[in-house]
């Protein structure tokens, strides 16, 4: 089986809210959100006609407000990501797929994950081409293996040496630009032999592509609201793509 995972903040959770409910609108495959109880409580109220296979695991993140690209905290969660995908590799034999909150979906993505499985790739990825780095960690399909539980505690165990010691680095060593890092083989403290390829941007597409340049190709199913900050903006390109379901972000 393939199943979701997704971490969020109190103040983020209308965008967690958003995601479920437009992947349930094609697809009841099971989604774990993990996040404190309260946050969990306030996102599954606003998708109590749509909750079917969510699933909570506690998980404190240190803060309940928003944050974004550019901010310490944005980067200290990001890390999490890692984290919860050890977590949920050894509880289950299920392949995840790790979803960031602000994406939506205008198709049921089961084909192409069930593709995926029946690949033999370890990691297969949405990227952010082609202005950003090849490998975006906002969509991502993990295969359960003992390979990637090991490729990802080795990815833990390193983050301190990947962040190093100079705090005013630490904004832009975030954790989507270490796991291009390690798989470009760009970082030696880390062996790994990953197979690991794209999704095409048919499929799961970025903000640039989608947004910013009006790139469409019209079969695109995993629609990331990436390359802007802020869930106004944010709020606001989904909405322009039909793509908002939960009212006022301030409610």
């Amino acid at each position: 089986m393939i199943k979701f995972l997704t971490i969020t903040t109190e103040d983020n959770h209308k965008f967690c809210a958003n995601m479920i409910k437009s992947l349930r609108d094609f697809s009841d495959c099971p989604v774990v959100i993990y996040c404190d109880k309260k946050t969990f409580d306030k996102t599954n109220s606003l998708i109590e006609s749509c909750n079917v296979n969510v699933e909570h695991k506690d998980f404190d993140f240190g803060t309940s407000n928003y944050t974004h690209y550019g901010k310490k905290e944005f980067v200290d969660i990001t890390f999490k990501k890692y984290d919860v995908i050890v977590s949920e590799l050894k509880s289950s034999s299920d392949d995840v797929v790790l979803i960031d909150t602000d994406i939506a979906f205008k198709g049921d993505p089961m084909g192409v994950l069930v593709s995926t499985k029946n690949s033999d790739y370890d990691l297969v990825f949405q990227t952010d081409s082609p202005v950003g780095t090849p490998i975006c960690t906002g969509f991502f399909y993990v295969r359960n293996s003992e390979k990637n539980i090991n490729f990802f505690e080795g990815c833990i165990k390193n983050v301190p040496v990947f962040r190093g010691n100079d705090e005013s680095e630490w904004l832009e060593r975030h954790e989507q630009l270490m796991m291009n890092s390690v798989l470009h083989s760009n970082y030696n403290q880390l062996n790994t032999n990953m197979k690991w390829t794209l999704f095409p941007v048919s499929f799961a597409t970025n903000g640039h592509l989608y947004f910013s340049t009006n790139q469409r190709i019209g079969s695109e199913v995993v629609i990331h609201t990436n390359f802007c900050v802020g869930q106004g903006i944010k709020k606001e390109r989904l909405e322009s793509d039909n793509l908002w379901f939960m009212g006022d972000i301030d409610e």
